[in-house]
């Protein structure tokens, strides 16, 4: 090929992309080719074996790029024209359609995903999104972490699509485009960021980095799309190489053995918990999915027991401070997963008490009079936003504050009415994160 196609762009017009860039479509383009063409122009059959992720969003992602092309052809020059707006930046577009310059990744990848042909900015605006179609767009976002990978029927569920329209659409059934692209974007936050990777990935850089935490062990909780959702959430869980199984229970008396993992463990802790409000309901729908993700800094002794083990004659540690039963650091958050998803950051206001997660068991023998068991947030005299008692499992003081907090950001953890947990499932992952290269 000698790259004669790009040679043949750059006489006639300036490209954003560069030549090395503009060889690496050349390739893609032949190789999409190969697939299926007619007559030189790529058809709906051209791409679809490249999209095993998302087959559907490919025919939606060629039917966008036919509705650009003047000639309603895909040759190679409008092949490179449409890609502009899907792989550069605002300030490098040339040949790109300008009035979609404005436009980002995530814009761009729901207009798609939604199989939105309008050409005019003023319609996109008046344009309205059902709460079907937010699923679908939500679903296919998480799915693709799945990269050139075929999606099995098993892990076609769209639970997790489902509990962020959940909480976007508020039994609204449509919004306007614009308000859903907002919602969305204060949901997962790395929307934006994810869907500019993917589509890099897709057409200029296969050894693009980017990918969900990998799991020691199955879940009865996490799966791709849930995790693809937490790591589009927060800043920390891009990071993450590695979930370990540290606890796995039908919610069962353990909590000697949660303390021990706590105590032992020198990196940030997942926590998972599944909750029915009735035993005799099979329907997933009614259950709830909650958890907490509590950072640990290995460098800062906080903890009671760590601080006891370093220093045995008691110098740097007062055992009537319950204060030294807390534990985690301000990257700690909370979050719901079913029905509705939602994440609550801890808070960095001057109020904050920075309570983040508490640990107290029988066997401590502590001077100070507090309770047994394990607890999330509140204001360092109880008060926790999550708390589940020394007996665990089948006991009433298992309880969720939804109304307030002093430590995480406000609102319902689950519906407003629950307050007395029937857990059904705990699961405790260890986070860890992935080594960065040193610089020779």
């Amino acid at each position: 090929m000698g790259g004669s196609k790009s040679k043949s762009i750059k006489k006639h017009a300036k490209v954003a992309f560069t030549d090395q860039e503009l060889q690496v479509l050349e390739v893609y383009f032949e190789l999409l080719k190969c697939h299926d063409s007619n007559n030189g122009f790529l058809t709906q059959k051209s791409m679809l074996p490249e999209f095993p992720e998302n087959p559907d969003f490919s025919v939606k992602l060629y039917n966008w790029m036919i509705e650009r092309c003047k000639n309603k052809q895909i040759d190679y020059t409008n092949f490179v024209i449409t890609l502009e707006l899907l792989l550069k930046e605002q300030q490098e577009y040339y040949l790109s359609d300008y009035k979609f310059r404005v436009l980002e990744k995530f814009e761009l990848f729901a207009l798609i995903s939604l199989g939105c042909l309008e050409n005019s900015k003023e319609s996109i605006n008046r344009f309205t999104v059902s709460y079907s179609q937010g699923t679908i767009v939500i679903k296919e976002l998480l799915n693709m972490f799945h990269y050139n990978k075929e999606i099995k029927n098993s892990q076609r569920n769209d639970l997790a699509a489902r509990s962020v329209a959940n909480s976007i659409f508020e039994q609204k059934s449509s919004i306007p485009f614009n308000q859903f692209i907002g919602l969305v974007k204060q949901q997962l936050i790395y929307a934006n960021k994810m869907c500019k990777q993917y589509f890099t990935k897709k057409f200029i850089d296969p050894y693009l980095q980017f990918q969900i935490p990998q799991l020691t062990s199955s879940s009865f909780i996490l799966n791709d799309q849930v995790l693809a959702l937490l790591q589009m959430s927060s800043p920390d869980f891009n990071r993450i190489s590695l979930l370990d199984l540290k606890f796995s229970s039908s919610a069962t008396n353990d909590l000697e053995y949660i303390t021990e993992i706590i105590i032992d463990s020198q990196q940030p802790l997942l926590f998972l918990f599944r909750n029915r409000e009735d035993e005799s309901q099979n329907d997933t729908f009614q259950q709830q999915v909650f958890g907490a993700y509590i950072s640990i800094d290995e460098t800062i002794e906080t903890h009671f027991i760590r601080k006891r083990e370093k220093d045995p004659m008691g110098i740097l540690y007062n055992p009537k401070d319950q204060i030294s039963l807390y534990f985690g650091d301000e990257k700690s958050f909370l979050f719901s997963l079913l029905p509705k998803y939602q994440l609550f950051m801890s808070t960095f206001d001057v109020q904050s008490k920075q309570c983040f997660a508490y640990i107290n068991n029988r066997a401590f023998n502590l001077k100070v009079d507090q309770p047994y068991g394990l607890g999330f947030g509140g204001d360092g005299k109880g008060n926790f936003r999550i708390w589940i008692d020394e007996k665990v499992n089948g006991n009433a003081k298992n309880r969720i504050n939804n109304k307030c907090d002093q430590t995480y950001e406000m609102g319902y953890l689950l519906e407003p009415h629950i307050e007395f947990l029937n857990l059904t499932s705990i699961e405790i992952w260890g986070v860890n994160y992935e080594k960065k290269h040193q610089k020779k």
